[in-house]
Protein backbone atom coordinates (compact mmCIF):
# COMPACT_ATOMS: atom_id res chain seq x y z
CA UNK A 1 0.00 0.00 0.00
CA UNK A 2 1.31 3.45 -0.90
CA UNK A 3 0.61 5.42 2.29
CA UNK A 4 1.74 8.70 0.72
CA UNK A 5 -1.36 8.81 -1.47
CA UNK A 6 -3.75 7.18 0.99
CA UNK A 7 -7.32 8.28 0.22
CA UNK A 8 -6.80 12.02 -0.28
CA UNK A 9 -4.82 13.32 -3.27
CA UNK A 10 -3.55 16.94 -3.12
CA UNK A 11 -3.96 17.21 -6.90
CA UNK A 12 -7.71 16.63 -6.61
CA UNK A 13 -8.15 19.22 -3.86
CA UNK A 14 -10.23 22.27 -4.92
CA UNK A 15 -7.59 24.72 -3.62
CA UNK A 16 -3.89 24.65 -2.75
CA UNK A 17 -3.48 21.64 -0.47
CA UNK A 18 -0.96 23.48 1.68
CA UNK A 19 -3.83 25.18 3.49
CA UNK A 20 -5.22 21.77 4.40
CA UNK A 21 -1.73 20.78 5.53
CA UNK A 22 -1.73 23.88 7.74
CA UNK A 23 -5.02 22.81 9.34
CA UNK A 24 -4.06 19.20 10.06
CA UNK A 25 -0.54 20.29 11.06
CA UNK A 26 -2.09 22.58 13.67
CA UNK A 27 -4.23 19.70 14.90
CA UNK A 28 -1.09 17.59 15.10
CA UNK A 29 0.63 20.14 17.31
CA UNK A 30 -2.48 20.46 19.49
CA UNK A 31 -2.49 16.71 19.95
CA UNK A 32 0.90 16.99 21.66
CA UNK A 33 -0.69 18.89 24.59
CA UNK A 34 -0.63 15.90 26.99
CA UNK A 35 3.11 15.58 26.32
CA UNK A 36 3.76 19.30 26.75
CA UNK A 37 4.47 20.78 30.17
CA UNK A 38 1.33 22.89 29.97
CA UNK A 39 -0.63 19.63 29.75
CA UNK A 40 1.38 17.77 32.38
CA UNK A 41 1.00 20.70 34.80
CA UNK A 42 -2.68 19.82 35.37
CA UNK A 43 -1.60 16.35 36.56
CA UNK A 44 1.35 17.48 38.73
CA UNK A 45 -0.41 17.89 42.07
CA UNK A 46 -2.72 14.85 41.64
CA UNK A 47 0.37 12.74 40.81
CA UNK A 48 2.23 14.01 43.86
CA UNK A 49 -0.71 13.00 46.06
CA UNK A 50 -1.38 9.65 44.37
CA UNK A 51 2.23 8.49 44.13
CA UNK A 52 3.29 10.01 47.47
CA UNK A 53 6.27 11.75 45.93
CA UNK A 54 7.65 15.14 46.87
CA UNK A 55 7.62 17.99 44.38
CA UNK A 56 11.39 17.67 43.99
CA UNK A 57 11.13 13.92 43.34
CA UNK A 58 8.47 14.33 40.66
CA UNK A 59 10.49 17.18 39.13
CA UNK A 60 13.57 14.94 38.99
CA UNK A 61 11.57 12.19 37.25
CA UNK A 62 10.22 14.72 34.78
CA UNK A 63 13.70 16.13 34.18
CA UNK A 64 15.19 12.67 33.66
CA UNK A 65 12.41 11.61 31.31
CA UNK A 66 12.69 14.80 29.29
CA UNK A 67 16.48 14.58 29.04
CA UNK A 68 16.41 10.98 27.85
CA UNK A 69 13.76 11.80 25.24
CA UNK A 70 15.82 14.78 24.04
CA UNK A 71 18.78 12.63 23.04
CA UNK A 72 16.58 10.57 20.71
CA UNK A 73 15.16 13.50 18.74
CA UNK A 74 18.04 14.02 16.30
CA UNK A 75 17.63 10.40 15.19
CA UNK A 76 13.87 10.93 14.94
CA UNK A 77 14.51 13.92 12.67
CA UNK A 78 16.62 11.77 10.37
CA UNK A 79 13.81 9.23 10.23
CA UNK A 80 11.43 12.03 9.25
CA UNK A 81 13.71 12.85 6.29
CA UNK A 82 13.64 9.17 5.33
CA UNK A 83 10.01 8.16 5.90
CA UNK A 84 8.10 11.44 5.63
CA UNK A 85 5.48 13.24 7.67
CA UNK A 86 2.63 10.75 7.57
CA UNK A 87 4.49 7.66 8.77
CA UNK A 88 6.47 9.59 11.39
CA UNK A 89 3.39 11.31 12.81
CA UNK A 90 1.40 8.06 12.78
CA UNK A 91 3.96 6.25 14.92
CA UNK A 92 4.24 9.26 17.24
CA UNK A 93 0.48 9.61 17.76
CA UNK A 94 -0.05 5.93 18.52
CA UNK A 95 3.06 5.94 20.72
CA UNK A 96 1.71 8.90 22.68
CA UNK A 97 -1.57 7.08 23.24
CA UNK A 98 0.22 3.99 24.56
CA UNK A 99 2.39 6.17 26.81
CA UNK A 100 -0.69 7.83 28.33
CA UNK A 101 -2.26 4.43 29.06
CA UNK A 102 0.96 3.43 30.82
CA UNK A 103 1.08 6.63 32.87
CA UNK A 104 -2.52 6.17 33.95
CA UNK A 105 -1.48 2.98 35.73
CA UNK A 106 1.62 4.24 37.55
CA UNK A 107 -0.17 4.30 40.92
CA UNK A 108 -0.82 0.57 40.56
CA UNK A 109 2.83 0.01 39.65
CA UNK A 110 3.81 1.90 42.80
CA UNK A 111 1.72 -0.54 44.83
CA UNK A 112 3.40 -3.50 43.11
CA UNK A 113 6.77 -2.07 44.13
CA UNK A 114 5.63 -1.91 47.74
CA UNK A 115 5.52 1.86 47.79
CA UNK A 116 9.26 2.19 47.06
CA UNK A 117 9.84 5.84 46.19
CA UNK A 118 12.84 5.01 44.02
CA UNK A 119 10.92 2.49 41.91
CA UNK A 120 7.93 4.81 41.75
CA UNK A 121 10.18 7.58 40.45
CA UNK A 122 11.66 5.21 37.85
CA UNK A 123 8.25 4.03 36.67
CA UNK A 124 6.88 7.56 36.25
CA UNK A 125 10.19 8.62 34.64
CA UNK A 126 9.63 6.01 31.92
CA UNK A 127 6.17 7.43 31.28
CA UNK A 128 7.61 10.93 31.00
CA UNK A 129 10.24 9.67 28.55
CA UNK A 130 7.50 8.33 26.29
CA UNK A 131 5.08 11.28 26.38
CA UNK A 132 7.89 13.81 25.97
CA UNK A 133 9.47 11.88 23.08
CA UNK A 134 6.30 11.05 21.16
CA UNK A 135 4.35 14.18 22.14
CA UNK A 136 6.54 17.23 22.62
CA UNK A 137 9.20 15.69 20.39
CA UNK A 138 8.29 13.60 17.36
CA UNK A 139 4.67 14.60 16.75
CA UNK A 140 5.55 18.28 17.08
CA UNK A 141 8.55 17.86 14.76
CA UNK A 142 6.53 16.00 12.13
CA UNK A 143 3.55 18.40 12.19
CA UNK A 144 5.52 21.65 12.10
CA UNK A 145 8.13 20.48 9.60
CA UNK A 146 5.39 19.22 7.29
CA UNK A 147 3.80 22.69 7.27
CA UNK A 148 7.14 24.37 6.60
CA UNK A 149 7.72 22.18 3.55
CA UNK A 150 4.50 23.36 1.90
CA UNK A 151 5.33 27.08 2.12
CA UNK A 152 8.23 29.36 1.16
CA UNK A 153 7.09 32.91 0.36
CA UNK A 154 4.09 32.63 2.71
CA UNK A 155 5.91 30.63 5.37
CA UNK A 156 5.68 33.38 7.99
CA UNK A 157 1.95 33.73 7.44
CA UNK A 158 1.43 29.96 7.59
CA UNK A 159 3.48 29.56 10.76
CA UNK A 160 1.65 32.53 12.25
CA UNK A 161 -1.72 30.87 11.69
CA UNK A 162 -0.32 27.63 13.07
CA UNK A 163 0.93 29.46 16.16
CA UNK A 164 -2.36 31.24 16.79
CA UNK A 165 -4.38 28.05 16.64
CA UNK A 166 -2.01 26.15 18.91
CA UNK A 167 -1.65 29.07 21.35
CA UNK A 168 -5.40 29.12 21.95
CA UNK A 169 -5.53 25.35 22.13
CA UNK A 170 -2.68 25.06 24.62
CA UNK A 171 -4.12 27.86 26.75
CA UNK A 172 -7.29 25.80 27.14
CA UNK A 173 -5.43 22.56 27.92
CA UNK A 174 -4.99 23.04 31.70
CA UNK A 175 -8.69 23.80 32.22
CA UNK A 176 -9.84 21.01 29.89
CA UNK A 177 -7.54 18.50 31.57
CA UNK A 178 -8.51 19.77 35.02
CA UNK A 179 -12.17 19.24 34.10
CA UNK A 180 -11.43 15.70 32.92
CA UNK A 181 -9.53 15.02 36.14
CA UNK A 182 -12.47 16.31 38.16
CA UNK A 183 -14.86 14.01 36.28
CA UNK A 184 -12.79 10.86 35.76
CA UNK A 185 -9.85 11.23 38.14
CA UNK A 186 -6.28 11.77 36.94
CA UNK A 187 -5.97 8.15 35.73
CA UNK A 188 -9.28 8.17 33.86
CA UNK A 189 -8.47 11.54 32.32
CA UNK A 190 -5.26 10.17 30.81
CA UNK A 191 -7.18 7.18 29.42
CA UNK A 192 -9.70 9.46 27.71
CA UNK A 193 -6.90 11.50 26.15
CA UNK A 194 -5.12 8.28 25.13
CA UNK A 195 -8.13 7.19 23.05
CA UNK A 196 -8.13 10.52 21.23
CA UNK A 197 -4.39 10.41 20.57
CA UNK A 198 -3.84 6.72 19.90
CA UNK A 199 -7.07 5.74 18.11
CA UNK A 200 -8.94 8.72 16.65
CA UNK A 201 -6.20 11.10 15.50
CA UNK A 202 -4.20 8.44 13.61
CA UNK A 203 -7.14 8.26 11.18
CA UNK A 204 -6.69 11.98 10.45
CA UNK A 205 -2.98 11.40 9.88
CA UNK A 206 -3.60 8.56 7.43
CA UNK A 207 -6.09 10.61 5.47
CA UNK A 208 -4.48 14.04 5.27
CA UNK A 209 -0.79 14.17 6.25
CA UNK A 210 1.49 14.60 3.19
CA UNK A 211 5.24 15.08 3.21
CA UNK A 212 5.85 17.79 0.59
CA UNK A 213 4.29 19.39 -2.51
CA UNK A 214 7.08 18.44 -4.92
CA UNK A 215 6.00 14.79 -4.83
CA UNK A 216 2.75 15.88 -6.49
CA UNK A 217 4.25 18.17 -9.13
CA UNK A 218 3.45 21.32 -7.15
CA UNK A 219 5.83 23.87 -5.65
CA UNK A 220 5.47 25.44 -2.18
CA UNK A 221 2.83 28.20 -1.90
CA UNK A 222 0.91 26.63 -4.83
CA UNK A 223 3.23 27.85 -7.58
CA UNK A 224 3.71 25.78 -10.72
CA UNK A 225 7.13 24.82 -12.04
CA UNK A 226 8.68 27.62 -14.08
CA UNK A 227 6.49 30.32 -12.55
CA UNK A 228 8.70 33.43 -12.28
CA UNK A 229 6.47 34.87 -9.56
CA UNK A 230 7.98 32.38 -7.11
CA UNK A 231 11.48 33.80 -7.52
CA UNK A 232 10.23 37.32 -6.86
CA UNK A 233 8.03 36.25 -3.93
CA UNK A 234 10.77 34.55 -1.90
CA UNK A 235 12.65 37.35 -0.12
CA UNK A 236 15.13 35.15 1.71
CA UNK A 237 16.20 32.62 -0.93
CA UNK A 238 18.12 29.48 -0.04
CA UNK A 239 21.32 29.25 -2.06
CA UNK A 240 22.60 26.06 -0.45
CA UNK A 241 21.12 23.21 1.57
CA UNK A 242 23.16 22.46 4.68
CA UNK A 243 23.44 18.96 6.09
CA UNK A 244 23.37 18.32 9.83
CA UNK A 245 27.15 18.38 10.28
CA UNK A 246 27.48 21.67 8.42
CA UNK A 247 24.62 23.26 10.35
CA UNK A 248 26.22 22.25 13.63
CA UNK A 249 29.37 24.17 12.66
CA UNK A 250 27.49 27.50 12.47
CA UNK A 251 27.02 29.87 15.39
CA UNK A 252 23.53 30.75 14.19
CA UNK A 253 22.15 27.25 14.86
CA UNK A 254 23.23 27.34 18.50
CA UNK A 255 22.22 30.95 19.15
CA UNK A 256 18.70 30.72 17.73
CA UNK A 257 18.09 27.17 18.93
CA UNK A 258 19.57 28.26 22.27
CA UNK A 259 17.07 31.12 22.50
CA UNK A 260 14.11 28.82 21.92
CA UNK A 261 15.67 26.29 24.32
CA UNK A 262 15.93 28.94 27.04
CA UNK A 263 12.29 29.81 26.52
CA UNK A 264 11.47 26.10 26.75
CA UNK A 265 13.30 25.94 30.07
CA UNK A 266 11.49 28.99 31.42
CA UNK A 267 8.00 28.15 30.25
CA UNK A 268 8.40 24.54 31.43
CA UNK A 269 9.47 25.64 34.89
CA UNK A 270 6.68 28.20 35.03
CA UNK A 271 3.86 25.93 33.88
CA UNK A 272 5.04 22.86 35.81
CA UNK A 273 5.00 24.81 39.09
CA UNK A 274 2.41 27.43 38.15
CA UNK A 275 0.10 26.70 41.11
CA UNK A 276 3.00 26.64 43.56
CA UNK A 277 4.58 29.82 42.14
CA UNK A 278 1.35 31.75 42.62
CA UNK A 279 0.66 30.16 46.00
CA UNK A 280 4.12 31.19 47.25
CA UNK A 281 3.10 34.78 46.47
CA UNK A 282 -0.31 34.47 48.13
CA UNK A 283 -2.34 33.91 44.95
CA UNK A 284 -4.78 31.00 44.65
CA UNK A 285 -5.03 28.12 42.16
CA UNK A 286 -7.82 29.61 40.04
CA UNK A 287 -5.77 32.73 39.36
CA UNK A 288 -2.75 30.59 38.50
CA UNK A 289 -4.56 28.38 35.99
CA UNK A 290 -6.49 31.26 34.44
CA UNK A 291 -3.27 33.08 33.51
CA UNK A 292 -2.90 31.02 30.34
CA UNK A 293 -5.94 32.38 28.52
CA UNK A 294 -5.10 36.11 28.59
CA UNK A 295 -1.49 35.14 27.91
CA UNK A 296 -2.68 33.29 24.82
CA UNK A 297 -4.63 36.36 23.70
CA UNK A 298 -1.47 38.48 23.86
CA UNK A 299 0.40 35.71 22.04
CA UNK A 300 -2.14 35.68 19.24
CA UNK A 301 -2.02 39.47 18.83
CA UNK A 302 1.78 39.28 18.77
CA UNK A 303 1.67 36.55 16.16
CA UNK A 304 -0.81 38.53 14.05
CA UNK A 305 1.68 41.40 13.98
CA UNK A 306 4.92 39.45 13.69
CA UNK A 307 4.01 36.59 11.33
CA UNK A 308 3.47 38.74 8.21
CA UNK A 309 6.48 40.88 9.19
CA UNK A 310 8.66 37.78 9.48
CA UNK A 311 8.47 37.26 5.71
CA UNK A 312 10.16 40.67 5.26
CA UNK A 313 12.55 41.19 8.20
CA UNK A 314 15.70 39.48 9.47
CA UNK A 315 15.36 36.88 12.20
CA UNK A 316 17.64 38.81 14.57
CA UNK A 317 14.95 41.50 15.00
CA UNK A 318 12.45 38.93 16.20
CA UNK A 319 15.14 37.50 18.49
CA UNK A 320 15.79 40.96 19.96
CA UNK A 321 12.09 41.46 20.84
CA UNK A 322 12.00 37.89 22.19
CA UNK A 323 14.93 38.45 24.57
CA UNK A 324 13.68 41.81 25.87
CA UNK A 325 10.27 40.31 26.61
CA UNK A 326 11.92 37.33 28.28
CA UNK A 327 13.92 39.56 30.63
CA UNK A 328 10.80 41.53 31.54
CA UNK A 329 8.92 38.27 32.14
CA UNK A 330 11.57 36.93 34.51
CA UNK A 331 11.56 40.18 36.50
CA UNK A 332 7.76 40.03 36.76
CA UNK A 333 7.99 36.50 38.23
CA UNK A 334 10.49 37.75 40.81
CA UNK A 335 8.14 40.59 41.80
CA UNK A 336 4.83 38.70 41.47
CA UNK A 337 2.39 39.45 44.27
CA UNK A 338 3.98 42.73 45.32
CA UNK A 339 1.70 44.65 42.94
CA UNK A 340 -1.01 43.88 40.39
CA UNK A 341 1.17 45.42 37.70
CA UNK A 342 3.55 42.45 37.81
CA UNK A 343 0.73 39.97 37.22
CA UNK A 344 -0.26 41.95 34.13
CA UNK A 345 3.37 42.35 33.11
CA UNK A 346 3.86 38.58 33.34
CA UNK A 347 0.91 38.01 31.02
CA UNK A 348 2.05 40.68 28.59
CA UNK A 349 5.74 39.70 28.44
CA UNK A 350 5.25 35.95 28.24
CA UNK A 351 2.42 36.49 25.77
CA UNK A 352 4.88 38.28 23.49
CA UNK A 353 7.44 35.50 23.97
CA UNK A 354 4.80 32.87 23.25
CA UNK A 355 3.77 34.71 20.09
CA UNK A 356 7.31 35.04 18.76
CA UNK A 357 8.72 31.69 19.92
CA UNK A 358 7.09 29.42 17.30
CA UNK A 359 8.05 31.87 14.55
CA UNK A 360 11.70 31.77 15.55
CA UNK A 361 11.98 28.01 16.05
CA UNK A 362 10.04 27.19 12.88
CA UNK A 363 11.29 29.87 10.49
CA UNK A 364 15.00 30.17 11.11
CA UNK A 365 15.82 26.52 10.29
CA UNK A 366 14.58 26.40 6.66
CA UNK A 367 15.63 30.03 6.06
CA UNK A 368 19.18 29.45 7.32
CA UNK A 369 19.80 25.84 6.25
CA UNK A 370 17.34 24.87 3.49
CA UNK A 371 14.85 21.98 3.46
CA UNK A 372 16.80 19.01 2.10
CA UNK A 373 17.96 17.88 5.56
CA UNK A 374 15.37 19.84 7.51
CA UNK A 375 14.16 16.89 9.58
CA UNK A 376 17.62 16.06 10.93
CA UNK A 377 18.50 19.70 11.66
CA UNK A 378 15.13 20.30 13.29
CA UNK A 379 15.72 17.19 15.38
CA UNK A 380 19.04 18.63 16.55
CA UNK A 381 17.42 21.96 17.47
CA UNK A 382 14.59 20.21 19.29
CA UNK A 383 17.10 18.06 21.17
CA UNK A 384 18.49 21.26 22.64
CA UNK A 385 15.01 22.67 23.28
CA UNK A 386 13.69 19.53 24.98
CA UNK A 387 16.90 19.03 26.98
CA UNK A 388 16.69 22.60 28.28
CA UNK A 389 13.01 22.20 29.09
CA UNK A 390 13.99 19.26 31.30
CA UNK A 391 15.99 21.62 33.49
CA UNK A 392 13.12 24.07 34.02
CA UNK A 393 11.08 22.25 36.67
CA UNK A 394 14.11 21.24 38.73
CA UNK A 395 15.68 24.72 38.50
CA UNK A 396 12.50 26.33 39.83
CA UNK A 397 11.95 23.54 42.35
CA UNK A 398 15.49 23.86 43.73
CA UNK A 399 15.14 27.63 43.90
CA UNK A 400 12.12 27.16 46.16
CA UNK A 401 13.80 24.45 48.26
CA UNK A 402 17.04 26.39 48.79
CA UNK A 403 15.83 29.97 49.10
CA UNK A 404 12.14 29.59 49.91
CA UNK A 405 11.07 31.39 46.74
CA UNK A 406 11.31 31.24 42.94
CA UNK A 407 13.18 34.56 42.67
CA UNK A 408 16.65 33.06 42.21
CA UNK A 409 15.52 30.93 39.25
CA UNK A 410 13.86 33.97 37.68
CA UNK A 411 17.02 36.09 37.87
CA UNK A 412 19.23 33.30 36.51
CA UNK A 413 16.98 32.99 33.46
CA UNK A 414 16.84 36.76 33.03
CA UNK A 415 20.64 36.92 32.78
CA UNK A 416 20.61 34.07 30.25
CA UNK A 417 18.18 36.01 28.06
CA UNK A 418 20.54 39.00 28.16
CA UNK A 419 23.53 36.89 27.07
CA UNK A 420 21.64 35.43 24.12
CA UNK A 421 20.42 38.90 23.16
CA UNK A 422 24.04 40.05 22.75
CA UNK A 423 24.99 36.95 20.75
CA UNK A 424 21.90 37.26 18.56
CA UNK A 425 22.77 40.79 17.50
CA UNK A 426 26.05 39.61 15.93
CA UNK A 427 24.73 36.40 14.35
CA UNK A 428 24.08 36.26 10.59
CA UNK A 429 22.09 34.03 8.25
CA UNK A 430 24.58 31.48 6.80
CA UNK A 431 22.88 31.81 3.39
CA UNK A 432 24.40 35.29 3.02
CA UNK A 433 27.80 33.66 2.53
CA UNK A 434 26.52 31.93 -0.62
CA UNK A 435 24.45 34.75 -2.10
CA UNK A 436 25.63 35.99 -5.48
CA UNK A 437 26.94 39.56 -5.28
Amino acid sequence: MNFTNFKVSPLKWPFFYGWMILLVGALGVLMTAPGQTIGVSAFTDPLIDALRLSRDQLSLSYMGGTMISAFMLTKAGKLFDRFGAMKTALVASIGLGIALVYLSQTDKLAMLFGGSQVMTMVSVLLGFVLIRFFGQGVLTLASRTMVVKWFDAKRGLAVGVLSMVTAFGFSMAPKVFDTLIGKYGWSGAWLVIAILSGVIFPVVILLFFKNGPEAYGVLPDGFKKGDVRKVKAVRFPVHRDYNLTEARSTLSLWVFAGLTALYGLVITGLTFHIVSIFAERGLDKDIAISVFQPLAFVAVVTTLICSPLSDYIKMKYLAFAFCISGMVGMYSIAQLGSSDIYYNLLIFSFGICSGIHPLVITLFLPRFFGKLHLGAITGQAMTLVVFASALGPILFSQSLSITGSYTLAAYICGVAFFIILILGLVTKNPQLEHAQV
